[in-house]
């Protein structure tokens, strides 16, 4: 954890995204209104894969130097095994408003 109280995670493969390759990720913790918004997008229980792209784009601080806005297609290309990366600081990033 930073001292912003984000996650920073190096991604296993280079992320082109905003014309630039992100080695790394900050994720912040969700707000409600993220949950909302994302549901608007996706429904978690029909597509919970894409529910979670909606709310890695609003909850994705940067992605190297990249800070967005982040969108779905932008994840879209992007390798499983990074994805699960960002997923885990997601649920990493989460757990952070937990006392």
């Amino acid at each position: 954890m930073t001292e912003s109280g984000t996650i920073i995670k190096k991604l296993p493969k280079p992320w082109k995204v905003g014309g630039q390759e992100a080695t790394d990720i900050e994720v912040r913790e969700p707000t409600v209104q993220d949950l909302v918004e994302a549901e608007k997008e996706a429904n978690p229980a029909v597509g919970p894969n894409a529910f979670n792209v909606a709310m890695a784009c609003r909850t994705v601080v940067r992605a190297g130097s990249y800070t967005g806005p982040f969108a779905p297609g932008q994840f879209s290309a992007m390798g499983s095994r990074s994805w699960y990366v960002v997923r885990d600081a997601m649920q990493e990033a989460e757990a952070l408003g937990e006392a």
